[in-house]
């Protein structure tokens, strides 16, 4: 009897351990941009530049240019990095920040001249206030022409759906203004179920002919190095295709609303 409650207690602590080591693969560790002779190579991790994109969308383009000089980075509360930079010589007109947390929660704001505003957008909606970190970034224009106020913009107006496969849990994203007819660009958010690690993703729709303004997607295309991730809308499948073979295809469901993680 001792013996079988010693083995059960053993094998709680190895599920507690091993399910501690999926966690923490799963959240990315920023301590290696953490320098001022590194930070700049954050742009280089195809994670961060990933979620950027999805939460900017077509205002990344505008973002990313603000980083020709960059600050002193550091590391945030909940173990996360804010990032900062400027274009040279504009450092109170024309800059940008983020701050990335570990759990993939994302906080940005940038200001360009003639702006009366400090731009923000958040991934978080949980909160509506401006991450700690990023007000206090967008307190240092208060002495300038432009207001100390800042004004939450909200994400572009996107179109979600849900798809589910045996391993794979998806959120599919187009990253569009409502007036834009002819854009296809979309984003991938894809959870392993077997560690609950996240990949995020951007890339482009196939839509059919016909005949209307905005026309049923096809399929969904992304690109990840060597690695090509096709969502096929017409056959509910998901295949990941590596140098050119298929290493992964599997048939899933649509779902109406958004899956639980």
């Amino acid at each position: 009897m001792k013996l079988t409650v010693r083995f059960f207690v053993f094998l709680i602590s190895l599920l507690i351990f091993f399910g501690a080591v999926s966690r923490a693969k799963a959240e990315q560790d920023f301590s290696s941009y953490e320098t001022l002779e590194t930070v700049s190579n954050i742009f280089s991790d195809a994670k961060v530049v990933s979620g950027l994109k999805l939460l900017l969308g077509p205002d990344y383009a505008i973002f990313s240019e603000n980083f020709d000089v960059f600050g002193q980075p550091h590391k945030t509360d909940e173990g996360g990095i804010f990032v900062e930079g400027w274009l040279k010589d504009l450092y109170l007109e024309q800059a940008s920040a983020f701050v990335i947390q570990p759990n993939g929660k994302i906080y940005v704001g940038w200001i360009v001249p003639n702006d009366s505003k400090v731009n923000y957008r958040s991934n978080d909606d949980a909160t509506t206030d401006m991450q700690k970190d990023i007000k206090v970034w967008s307190e240092r224009f208060k002495n300038t022409a432009i207001t100390d106020d800042y004004s939450v913009v909200s994400r572009v107006n996107t179109t979600d759906r849900y798809f589910e496969t045996k391993k794979f849990r998806v959120k599919l994203t187009v990253l569009c203004p409502p007036d834009n007819e002819n854009c296809n660009d979309v984003a991938y958010e894809g959870i392993r179920k077997s560690d609950g690690a996240v990949l995020r993703l951007t890339g482009k729709a196939t839509r059919s002919e016909c005949g209307g303004k905005v026309c049923p997607i096809l399929s969904y295309k992304f690109h990840n190095h060597d690695a090509i991730y096709i969502v096929n809308a017409l056959i509910n499948n998901l295949s990941v295709i590596v140098n050119n073979k298929m290493v992964l295809s599997e048939d899933g469901i649509w779902m109406d609303k958004p899956l639980l993680k």
